[in-house]
């Protein structure tokens, strides 16, 4: 597994304990920090800075509190070389079309993303889609678990394509995740 130089750590804003900062700890072999929308707001009052910020807009929320998503468009994007965000919700694309810097999407469709899922199957314990970038098709097969994870894979994926690991080798890491 090529491993990602180290200018800092990569953070995950969402609700925390999630599939996703599990892989792209194996993927990029990096520091992950598991980051609420509370504590993206602190971390960006200390200045802290990140490699990427990944932000999970694809679970359900309370639209009472601030999302993730809003938390990295409004405070932590500008500390992030790069912003990793989901295209299959209305937030998304907003963050998107305006988070400062370098923005890297994924979706289940949109052709429009860096990172598109095509042709998603659920066969026996194993999920599979075809990973499709500006450059590459891929056939991605991971283990479906108790619930197929679709977006946790796609936004790990996309959090390891947007530091440079080549999609084949993350593929093959996706792969062999139990």
């Amino acid at each position: 597994m090529r491993r990602i130089k180290r200018n800092g750590p990569l953070a995950v804003v969402g609700h925390g304990g999630t599939l996703t900062a599990q892989l792209l700890r194996g993927l990029t072999g990096c520091p992950v920090e598991e980051l609420t929308p509370c504590q993206a707001v602190l971390s960006a009052e200390q200045g802290r800075h990140y490699q990427a910020v990944v932000v999970e807009n694809f679970e359900p929320r309370d639209r009472r509190s601030l999302s993730g998503c809003a938390a990295a468009r409004w405070v932590l994007a500008p500390w992030a070389d790069v912003t990793v965000v989901g295209l299959d919700d209305a937030e998304g694309q907003r963050l998107a079309a305006a988070a400062p810097g370098r923005v890297y999407a994924y979706s289940d469709g949109r052709p429009q993303a860096d990172l598109t899922a095509k042709n998603v199957l659920l066969r026996g314990e194993r999920l599979q889609f075809e990973a499709l970038t500006d450059g590459e098709l891929l056939r991605v097969t991971v283990p479906a678990g108790r619930q197929p994870r679709l977006y946790d894979h796609l936004a790990a994926l996309a959090g390891a394509l947007a530091l440079g690991v080549p999609l084949k080798t993350a593929a093959e890491h996706l792969s062999g995740y139990r």
